[in-house]
């Protein structure tokens, strides 16, 4: 019998587009130009949802199916077209890219954990979120992107309508369970599945459900 705890959403965020997402305040969020000019789309998205949330340090749960689709796409043509490689593609090719410029920006020293598991992604780090939480004792921030704006993307796109999505939650352990309820089963239409399990706890803390069990 798998364990279960119940958790407080103390902030949460989401955020997509169909293309591209036109306003992520990066230049007040990343006043640094260098800094700013090396991010992903990725971590333009993290550092947006975690600045919606008010987080700016502690442990992070980070998590996406697809990674840095841009940045190996990058890499990959310019092995196929025999042209040197950028250091900045492939330094930002990693799964960890996004939560990696969220620490060096805030001076976050804390554990970072990068979540990968297919349309599961979301599930997987909501669950890996609690037991930091529940093992820490500390607030978690748990946080899912996708950026799929690749040449030809429009050929094989059949899992979402959004190519730039984000959803991010600040979760807590709750000191009791008294008033939690089950995550309900309800979904964003057009969302990409690996986002689906944390943009329902957005859902349901935008109706003012922000007491819920996880099973872990």
């Amino acid at each position: 019998m798998s364990k279960r705890v119940a958790i407080n959403i103390i902030n949460a965020a989401k955020i997509y587009a169909p293309i591209k997402i036109e306003d992520l305040d990066e230049k007040r969020i990343v006043p640094k130009m260098m800094l700013r000019r090396r991010l992903t789309r990725n971590a333009k998205i993290m550092l947006y949802l975690a600045d919606k949330c008010g987080f700016t340090g502690g442990k992070i749960v980070y998590g996406s199916a697809f990674g840095e689709l841009q940045a190996t796409v990058g890499i990959t043509d310019a092995i196929l077209n025999e042209t040197s490689i950028s250091p900045t593609l492939f330094q930002n090719s990693v799964y960890n890219s996004a939560p990696s410029y969220f620490s060096l920006l805030n001076g976050d020293k804390d554990e970072i954990i990068t979540i990968s598991s297919g349309m599961n992604t979301s599930r997987v780090a909501l669950q890996t979120a609690a037991l930091q939480a529940l093992v820490s004792g500390e607030r978690v921030l748990c946080v899912v992107t996708e950026c799929l704006d690749i040449n030809m993307i429009e050929d094989v796109k059949t899992c979402t309508s959004y190519l730039e999505s984000g959803v991010a939650v600040v979760l807590e352990i709750a000191k009791d369970e008294s008033g939690a309820v089950e995550i309900e089963n309800v979904k964003e239409e057009g969302v990409i599945d690996s986002l689906q399990e944390l943009m329902t706890l957005v859902l349901m803390s935008d109706k003012s459900k922000t007491k819920v069990f996880v099973s872990l």
